[in-house]
């Protein structure tokens, strides 16, 4: 919370710093301003909006409770009497001139207990703000989609238009929705079996046509045409309406191949969508590759989270995404295919003569949009974008693992100076398919069976000053051994089990920990994050097992919370409320992973294991590790170091700022706690 100005009017500067320290001491955050005269109270309120006015013991001369309390109201500022309730005298006095608050100076409960009431009212009244703004954003949204229709759409009420598109203006020849005004469905229109005024009598009592109402339309310029009518209960502009569709009967072929453009065309940007792209993708791989052409996979997003805060709002991230959809659709040829399949990425199927050509494809992008001059809300910005390329060869198996790989180099590009990074694939052993089918035979089998354990693992505070918290990490019980997570999470999440994972486990989880004063950590797959019904189902967990939600701690991976951000940012808006805080796993010091802190209020940061593996002699890694700990401290949260097998490296860790660890050195025993 930032820090809020409250006037102290008083003869002496004395008492406010004494109130300063009492609110500051109570965790108040506030900056109180003395002032002694009618002209420093209207300086003030000018330059600081103040959320209070105390009026305590100043001259009357140079500041009287009526004046004082009417300056207040002009700018809807509180004004309250800050004065000993014995003196009746004084206090009869002063309210016989103003209607004001009163506050016992002899109280500081009650000073306290006033400040923080205001500091919550102009909290909700800042939301409520924010909220407004949002939906008037989206109703302009909507509006602006609903005029650019090609479908013929109306609002009607008691028979007469309150609004029409302007497709629906088009089809009855009219050039201004004004000319509708006064002007009722049942002169222009007539039903050849039937009486309209039925219709129009059973809408108002909300009973509406399940079929097509066939209409003869009679346009004011004399001609007439054959249509169909769909009604649907709506409201406009805050009031009750029928929303009514009008379609040409002549038109129905159009129609029909509108519907299917819609149905495979993104509405932004007018690409094609995920699954049409990803399609087209499939179809591509499953043909002979034409040997005189060189093809690849671009997965490319403009840098917004590089543009200041008033260019990644709604529009602003919308326009960023526009601007990039109009450049790439320059330089596109036939053959290539086209789609946006994030909210801010867009895949570009491009075949080229060689493989240079697809390099200079992607920079004649990353150019021309760095020249691209975008406009939101009146200002103007220039970006620019990152692109991972994924070359397709003989080894490319299916749609879903190529977007996987170009998503990877994207990541990586982000930190590069170019930011055009060209997939490698790692020269790690591959587990054959058979394997990998064996792998998902076993994890369906123990989802089954709930062969799914959760076991502690301690995390200490080196300086023993904090929290104790517990990690429940998973595991898969075999014939001969426990299988951990990072065995088999790879293939749960590409057969999307990840999540039947976390909804088997989390249960038995909360109910071993729902007695427990410690933190706990409870990790969560990509497709649970994606999963919009996951919080809505973990909130009722929390109220089976009657957990305390304020000790859970929820922990995503730094590249699922890269890759699905802002999925990430609407589950913990559901559960930070309930008190949950957020743990990202997997941390390295990538400045795209750093960017996190911006976008997610992050309470603990766990290390990549990579970092802390070999920290003798490391220089590279203790800077790597002292980065973090810095960006951690500076949006106060707490880093975490896991798998620590050498004692040797805690002291180097805690020279680095480290002082949670966990690992083999704790030499505990594993604990079952849930299955």
């Amino acid at each position: 919370m930032e820090s809020v100005n409250l006037l102290f009017l008083d003869r002496t500067p004395e008492p406010a710093e004494n109130i300063n320290s009492l609110l500051r001491n109570s965790g108040i955050k506030v900056h109180v301003i003395h002032v002694e005269s009618y002209a420093d109270v209207n300086r003030a309120l000018e330059s600081y909006s103040p959320i209070l006015i105390l009026y305590a013991d100043p001259d009357p001369v140079d500041a009287g409770i009526e004046e004082i309390s009417e300056l207040a109201a002009n700018f809807s500022v509180p004004c309250a009497l800050y004065c000993d309730l014995e003196d009746t005298e004084r206090l009869v006095g002063l309210l016989k001139n103003a209607a004001c608050i009163v506050i016992d100076c002899n109280n500081d409960q009650q000073l306290i207990t006033a400040v923080s009431r205001l500091l919550d009212t102009q909290s909700r009244i800042n939301r409520s703000s924010e909220q407004k703004s949002r939906l008037d954003e989206l109703e302009h949204r909507y509006d602006l989609l609903l005029d650019s229709s090609r479908e013929a759409i109306a609002y009607i009420h008691e028979g007469l238009h309150v609004y029409a598109n302007r497709a629906y203006l088009e089809l009855i020849h009219v050039e201004d929705s004004d000319e509708l005004q006064g002007i009722s469905l049942l002169e222009m229109m007539k039903i050849a079996d039937g009486n309209f005024k039925t219709v129009l009598r059973n809408l108002t009592k909300g009973r509406f046509p399940s079929d097509p109402v066939e209409v003869q339309v009679n346009r004011n310029d004399g001609s007439q045409f054959d249509a169909a009518l769909q009604f649907s209960p709506a409201t406009f502009n805050g009031e009750e309406c029928i929303q009514m569709r009008l379609q040409e009967r002549d038109e129905a072929t159009e129609l029909q191949a509108e519907i299917e453009r819609i149905r495979v065309t993104d509405a932004l940007t007018q690409l094609s969508n995920r699954a049409r792209f990803m399609s087209q993708l499939t179809e591509f791989l499953n043909r002979d590759p034409d040997p005189r052409l060189a093809s690849a996979v671009l997965y490319i997003e403009p840098d917004v989270h590089d543009q200041p805060n008033s260019a990644v709002g709604l529009s602003g991230i919308d326009a960023h995404v526009v601007e990039l959809a109009n450049v790439i659709r320059q330089y596109l040829e036939d053959g290539d295919a086209c789609g946006r399949i994030r909210d801010t990425g867009i895949a570009v199927l491009v075949s080229r003569g060689n493989k240079e050509k697809l390099t200079a494809f992607a920079k004649a992008i990353q150019n021309a949009y760095q020249n691209v001059v975008i406009e939101v809300d009146g200002s103007s910005f220039t970006s620019s974008c990152s692109v991972g390329i994924v070359p397709l060869g003989r080894l490319a198996s299916d749609a879903d693992s190529v977007i996987a790989q170009a998503q990877q180099a994207f990541s990586e590009a982000t930190d590069e100076e170019e930011n055009l990074v060209v997939f490698r694939p790692q020269l790690t052993a591959v587990a054959p398919a058979e394997d990998e089918s064996e792998w998902v035979d076993r994890i369906r089998f123990g989802l089954k069976n709930e062969d799914f354990v959760a076991v502690h693992q301690s995390i200490v505070d080196l300086d023993g000053e904090g929290d104790h918290v517990f990690e429940n990490l998973v595991f898969l019980r075999g014939e001969e051994t426990e299988h951990p997570a990072i065995e088999f999470a790879a293939v749960a999440d590409k057969h999307e089990l990840s999540g039947f994972i976390d909804r088997s486990v989390i249960p038995g989880i909360l109910r071993s920990v729902s007695d427990h004063a410690e933190s706990q950590i409870i990790s969560l797959s990509t497709h649970s994050i994606a999963d919009p019904a996951f919080p809505g189902w973990l909130r009722e967990q929390f109220r089976m097992y009657a957990v305390d939600a304020g000790k859970l701690i929820i922990q995503i991976p730094a590249d699922s919370a890269q890759a699905n951000l802002k999925p990430t940012q609407r589950l913990m808006k559901d559960l930070i409320p309930l008190g949950c805080k957020l743990s990202i796993s997997s941390f390295g010091p990538e400045r795209r992973t750093l960017q996190l802190f911006e976008h997610l209020d992050v309470h603990f940061v766990k290390l990549h294991t990579e970092l802390t593996e070999e920290l003798q002699g490391n220089s590279k890694a203790q800077e790597s590790i002292r980065q973090i700990v810095d960006t951690a401290n500076e949006h106060e949260s707490v880093v975490i170091a896991d798998e620590i097998t050498d004692t040797s490296n805690l002291a180097i860790l805690w020279q680095c700022g480290v002082k949670m660890i966990a690992g083999a050195f704790l030499k505990e025993d594993s604990q079952v706690i849930a299955q």
